[in-house]
């Protein structure tokens, strides 16, 4: 069924599986939004804190209703809603049996009994996934035609680790305990696998939003290691990879959310994972210009990677001059009018 609050839907979807495919149509797929003029819908309930709304149906609702009819989709960008709650950080560490408090974003509490409890398995009738699973059903409800609800963000099983155990516990973990490190981030990725299947399972829609990316057809996912920037490529094959290799086998489509520039010495082994379709670029602050790595980027795309980027229209037309459009995606900030946003697809489309 056509989502209501997309146009020209088909060219989207053939421009995004080119992409996928490490190709284009020619030129860049785009996620391109424009701002729409909608009266406001005060909030008229509870005066909730963050973590008290967090798995309300009530607000998950009001908030999808608010979202819808805000922005215009243009280009490649889908009509793709979730439920927002715990900074997308916290799904797989709640279900594991932990906690979280807010400190402007969400932070999981450590949990200094951890490797005394038993190893967390998915449970359905865990009293976190069937509050989850009203938020979803109301966000589904207020959506209908208009567009589709992707299933949960959610961190990786070692950076959630770490979060239980503290970073610098787990580093001397890793040497002091290899095993039970390996074992608990096993345990918690297989977690992440069957959250992910349950809730892609549960809302039918047959699509997904990659780390708030490119639409797929099919089950995707921004894959990360947060945690990795602590560790050595050594360690990164020994502790990282092999979960990581479990996680992208099981997506039909991933991209790794490369946060920051050291990251780039796993790059070879980033390479190396059949399914891993590509980059999402995620540099620090600090890292300068998109147009300061070209010549990474041209490594990337010759590994046979597709990479995403977020950045603004001269830097899209700068990177799309220096390396073609194909298997580019670039994220654009939202546009005040249609008018701008379609003058910056042009230019975009142009520098090809």
């Amino acid at each position: 069924m056509p989502y209501t609050l997309k146009t020209d839907e088909d060219e989207a979807r053939a421009r995004l599986r080119a992409f996928w495919a490490g190709s284009s149509l020619g030129r860049p797929a785009l996620q391109v939004f424009a701002r729409v003029d909608k009266p406001e819908t005060p909030w008229t309930g509870p005066d909730w804190s963050a973590k008290e709304r967090d798995l309300e149906p009530s607000w998950h609702a009001w908030a999808t209703r608010a979202a819808l009819g805000s922005v215009q989709y243009l280009a490649e960008a889908m009509p793709a809603f979730h439920v927002g709650w715990g900074s997308f950080l916290t799904t797989l560490a709640v279900a594991a049996g932990g906690d979280y408090v807010y400190h402007e974003s969400a932070w999981i509490l450590p949990i200094p009994d951890l490797y005394e409890r038993p190893l967390p398995v998915f449970d359905s009738a865990h009293p976190m996934v069937t509050a989850l699973d009203a938020c979803f059903d109301a966000v589904v409800d207020a959506v209908g035609d208009a567009g589709f609800v992707t299933p949960p963000l959610m961190m990786d099983g070692l950076s959630t680790l770490s979060m239980f155990r503290e970073p610098d516990i787990l580093c001397l973990d890793m040497v002091d305990r290899p095993d039970t490190v390996r074992a608990w981030a096993a345990a918690l990725n297989t977690l992440y696998i069957d959250l992910y299947e349950y809730y892609y399972q549960r809302l039918g829609a047959g699509a997904s939003w990659c780390f708030f990316g490119p639409f797929a057809e099919g089950r995707s996912e921004g894959v990360q290691c947060d945690f990795a920037v602590n560790l050595s490529p050594a360690m990164y094959a020994e502790f990282v990879a092999p979960d990581l290799r479990r996680v992208t086998d099981y997506m039909d489509f991933s991209l790794y959310h490369h946060d920051g520039v050291c990251q780039l010495r796993f790059l070879d082994q980033l390479a190396a994972l059949p399914k891993l379709s590509g980059i999402q670029w995620n540099p620090e602050t600090t890292a300068g210009q998109p147009t300061d790595w070209l010549d990474t980027f041209r490594d990337i795309r010759r590994r046979g990677l597709v990479l995403m980027i977020g950045t603004d229209v001269a830097q899209a037309v700068a990177v799309t001059r220096a390396i073609g459009p194909d298997g580019l995606f670039f994220s654009l900030p939202t546009f005040d009018t249609e008018a701008e946003a379609r003058a910056a697809i042009a230019a975009i489309e142009a520098a090809c």
